[in-house]
């Protein structure tokens, strides 16, 4: 199994959507366009940056760029007070060991804040850090299938076989690229109709409570 991060396991929209307003507004002097904001969700950093900017960037500058914006969302999600998981994460986290199912994490989130989270929610007691698969500039973001595929050789297995849970549009197309076994959205915010309409996911769970998840 495979699991998209932000918006999927950690429900931080709300926060990234302020990080970036803020970020955006020291960065280019002025409020993100609805246009702008809409091109967020899903993408690396280096690939928003670039767009915002509107001419490409060397690894050294998006990379510079991209650790200000962290340290801005991670400055929020710090005044919010002890950050949970999605509901029922870490049992289901627990019931997948138990069973011997391989599953890790494949998000376009860069290092800095992968690390972040390891430490925040202490992953390591169910994921290791080395199967892990992050926006590192190394392979092409979503909606290309790269991350779910990568995430699946460093499991071992193969990627027909593969269930990905994810939460956005860009998400979802990447997971359907990579022709998995099967997709499973979250629902965030109350989109339930919209994740339906897309025709992306084979399943929609509010949390990972979802007794469906358990068959």
């Amino acid at each position: 199994m495979v699991f998209d991060f932000n918006g999927t396991l950690y429900q931080d929209t709300p926060y990234h959507e302020q990080a970036w307003r803020e970020f955006a507004k020291d960065l280019l002097g002025r409020e993100l366009t609805d246009e702008e904001f809409r091109e967020i969700h899903g993408r690396t950093n280096a690939v928003i940056l670039a767009r915002l900017l509107n001419r490409p960037l060397s690894s050294e500058e998006a990379e510079r760029l991209s650790v200000e914006k962290e340290k801005v969302y991670q400055k929020i999600v710090a005044q919010k007070g002890k950050p949970q998981l999605t509901k029922g994460a870490t049992a289901f986290f627990d019931y997948l060991k138990e069973q011997g199912i391989p599953f890790t994490i494949a998000t376009a989130s860069g290092k800095f804040n992968v690390d972040f989270y390891f430490e925040l929610f202490e992953l390591a007691r169910w994921f290791d850090y080395e199967q892990v698969v992050y926006g590192d500039g190394t392979l092409p973001g979503k909606p290309a299938p790269d991350l779910f595929l990568e995430a699946a050789r460093r499991l071992g297995g193969n990627p027909n076989e593969m269930v990905i849970f994810e939460d956005s549009h860009l998400g979802l197309e990447a997971a359907k690229n990579a022709n998995p076994a099967k997709i499973i959205a979250i629902e965030t915010a109350g989109n339930r109709r919209e994740l339906a309409a897309s025709g992306l996911p084979d399943l929609i769970i509010t949390d990972f409570t979802d007794p469906r998840l358990f068959n």
